[in-house]
């Protein structure tokens, strides 16, 4: 997926470039995104006020349900990418604006989401002919990819259902169950990490068999 998300962001057009690593980084829906002004990042503390969406062009609305308006923590490279973002593209109100200057709505995020996609199969098909081979279908990636992408890293991390719940903004960890359930480890694979851990200094080893354990079964060589 990480190869995925890094062959997207290099088709995407620069001015929205940074976008694709504040989604993957961030686990914001695209809506909020389009929502978000400056003032809503916080450079200093490293969050991000998620406190509206953009609906359609020109209409702004309150996020999905309650528990979407909510304060996300995001590390350096998403701090770092919206910072070059407005040096190269100075805003006092929306973070994210078109060529023109106007906000920027989905319609265009979908255009040149789309542009991108058919940019990299176009890629592969040119690089398989080349090579003499059958091109490989890409995967049909959505923008909801990346939040999806966000959250599995979060699982993998060891992030409970609920912290993954209140970044995510879902209404309920239910949600986030029905979702993300087949990411968490099982009850047996939590037992045997929990207990390798515990115990792993009187572990005797792998591989070989030891001398002592060699004589202990009868075993000598």
């Amino acid at each position: 997926m990480v190869a995925q998300v890094e062959a997207m962001l290099g088709e995407m057009p620069p001015y929205i470039r940074s976008a694709i690593i504040v989604l993957a980084g961030s686990g914001l829906r695209i809506g909020e995104l389009l929502g978000l002004k400056v003032s809503d990042v916080d450079f200093k503390n490293g969050t991000i006020r998620v406190e509206r969406q953009r609906l359609q062009p020109g209409l702004i609305g309150p996020p999905k349900t309650g528990k979407s308006r909510r304060t996300v923590r995001v590390g350096e490279v998403v701090t770092d990418t919206l910072l070059a973002h407005l040096a190269a593209r100075p805003s006092k109100e929306w973070l994210f604006t078109m060529e023109e200057g106007e906000p920027l709505n989905y319609r265009r995020w979908k255009t040149e989401w789309n542009c991108a996609r058919k940019a990299l199969q176009e890629a592969e098909k040119e690089a398989a002919e080349r090579e003499g081979r059958k091109p490989v279908e890409l995967p049909h990636m959505v923008t909801h990819d990346l939040r999806h992408f966000f959250a599995s890293a979060l699982i993998a991390g060891g992030a409970s259902v609920k912290q993954v719940q209140m970044v995510l903004g879902h209404a309920s960890a239910v949600i986030t169950l029905r979702i993300y359930a087949h990411l968490w480890p099982g009850e047996e694979d939590r037992t045997r990490s929990v207990m390798d851990a515990v115990l792993g200094g009187l572990r005797t080893g792998c591989g070989q068999v030891s001398d002592l354990t060699s004589e202990t079964a009868g075993q000598t060589a």
